[in-house]
């Protein structure tokens, strides 16, 4: 029977990526949950004029995601971080990640093992940063794992690595063989891309390339395409001894670091929004998998993974998803958020959402099929309009007498209206591009990833450590988690970064004579300290 705490008790990790979504989450439950571990160093970079180890100051300061340490040890989580962490600042994308060899070997001489989070999770970005962040970021912190005594690496990437393919998804990797079944030699794909991308003058000219690219070799989009680039290159590497965890769709918390804790725009924050306004037809498969798994649920799942790996019995491929044990169909989910809008709009001050919104029930639609008022032709009619509303010249059109009384006020209204428009126009462009975006995943392939590994590892487990790091996805009950946690997390969380509104940290730990400011912010039925 695994002991997660005896594995973890005087290593010492070095791990990058604590600056995104899930690499605090991980962080912050080590610490919690596994302080028998000796060391952790962090690989991080400044921004903004900061630091990267004042940057790593105010993540454990005021991170929503430290809020359990901070409340277990107060003012005492300066010396908990002290003692475990060593933050150094690593450029990634740089041979080596910016380090020369022998500093390299001093700071690896022993460390037990590299995890790696961090990654440009973006469909579409300029390839020259999905390159530099998804595979030269990867390979050069294997090339650390390497000179470290045990090499090894634990990296993580994604379930959609999966490309353009249906069914069931194995937990498995063949170098060399890309999702629609062509033979590539992964170095000289990279090489080419590079050398292409660096010839086109535009942004634009760049991702229209690179896309093309990876649906040849069958991935979507630049996202899938880089993460799976770098799969296949890391399987190249003989001198680390490597293993990959691969999340689904990561969403709120359920429980750690606090039930419904969320971070910046995932896929399922659009979704949210788009399906609480006055747009009800959804383009995806209603009979899909939409394959959401909780951050802390992912997080959990990676301290498996790298405590398989510790004992030097890990598999290739963890994968993180709920399809293969616990399924959740599209159809569903807009079931569940036509239930949590009703809730919502039902309490709202807002005359329309109480009265009208409230009613309209989100349903799916063929994405090929032409609807009535959907948002494309919503588009149109708004970018129209903008059009009329632009070339309107009421000189021309009122009375002389009239237009010298009110063509001031009118002019200024007419203007004001033209604003409006185009704000409309560019927020239904955002949703059609976000839509095009997301439709290979919501409609085109119906994927099951599967989860054997994860659930035998879950199966060595002790009582104990099962129930703080077990693969716990078989036991969501997806009404609940749907309607008490996801949407109202989103609400709090996400939905507003979308809005262009801002979402608070926590205020931080205080200083001596200092005394601790909190206020509380209620959203949408949950209560959260911010």
């Amino acid at each position: 029977m695994t002991s997660i705490r005896e594995t973890f008790s005087g290593k010492h990790i070095l791990v990058t990526g604590v600056t995104g979504f899930l690499g605090k989450v991980w962080l912050a439950m080590v610490l919690d949950r596994l302080p028998e571990v000796r060391k952790i160093t962090v690989l991080a970079r400044g921004q903004k004029g900061k630091s990267a180890a004042a940057r790593f100051e105010q993540i454990y300061e005021c991170s929503p995601a430290f809020r359990p340490l901070r409340e277990k040890h107060g003012t005492g989580l300066r010396a908990l971080i002290a003692d475990k962490i060593e933050v150094v600042d690593a450029p990634l994308t740089k041979p080596l990640c910016g380090f020369d060899r022998a500093s390299a070997q001093r700071m690896m001489r022993d460390v037990d093992l590299v995890m790696h989070f961090a990654g440009l999770v973006d469909f579409e970005p300029d390839p020259r940063m999905s390159v530099d962040a998804n595979i030269h970021g990867a390979m050069h912190v294997a090339e650390l794992a390497s000179l470290s005594p045990s090499k090894r690496y634990v990296h993580c990437s994604t379930c959609f690595v999966a490309g353009t393919k249906d069914g069931l998804v194995p937990e498995s990797i063949t170098p060399g063989i890309s999702p629609n079944g062509t033979r590539f030699d992964p170095k000289a794909e990279l090489a080419a891309l590079e050398a292409e991308i660096d010839a086109l003058p535009s942004r634009s000219a760049r991702v229209e390339h690179a896309m093309a690219r990876g649906k040849r070799l069958g991935w979507p989009n630049i996202y899938t395409y880089t993460k799976g680039l770098a799969e296949h290159l890391v399987e190249h590497c003989i001198d680390v001894n490597s293993s990959t965890v691969r999340p689904a769709i990561v969403e709120c918390a359920q429980s750690f670091p606090f039930t419904g804790w969320n971070e910046g725009v995932n896929t399922s924050a659009p979704i949210v929004w788009l399906l609480s306004t006055h747009f009800r037809r959804f383009p995806a498969r209603p009979t899909n998998i939409f394959d959401v798994v909780p951050v802390d649920t992912v997080a959990r799942a990676a301290v498996l993974a790298v405590a398989a790996m510790l004992e030097g019995r890990a598999k290739p491929v963890y994968q993180v998803a709920s399809g293969h044990v616990n399924p959740m169909s599209f159809e569903r989910a807009v079931e569940l958020t036509n239930l949590a809008n009703r809730k919502k709009h039902k309490a709202s001050d807002d005359w329309l959402e109480r009265n009208v919104l409230r009613y309209l029930e989100s349903y799916t639609v063929n994405p090929d099929r032409a609807q009535v008022l959907d948002v494309s032709e919503l588009k149109r009619l708004a970018s129209e309009a903008r059009q009329f509303v632009r070339k309107l010249d009421l000189k021309s059109w009122l009375p002389p007498k009239v237009y010298d009384k009110h063509g001031e006020d009118l002019d200024a209204e007419v203007k004001s209206l033209g604003t409006e428009l185009r704000s409309t126009e560019r927020q239904l462009q955002s949703i059609v591009e976000m839509l095009k975006q997301f439709r290979p995943f919501i409609h085109d392939f119906d994927y099951t990833f599967c989860t054997d590994h994860l659930v035998d590892e879950t199966a060595r487990l002790s009582p104990e450590d099962r129930a703080e790091f077990g693969f716990d996805v078989a036991d969501i009950d997806w009404r609940r988690y749907w309607l008490d946690v996801q949407v109202p997390g989103l609400e709090t969380w996400s939905i507003p970064v979308l809005r262009g509104d801002k979402v608070y940290d926590d205020p931080p730990l205080p200083r001596d004579g200092e005394a601790t400011v909190a206020h509380e912010m209620q959203v949408v039925g949950i209560t959260v300290q911010a």
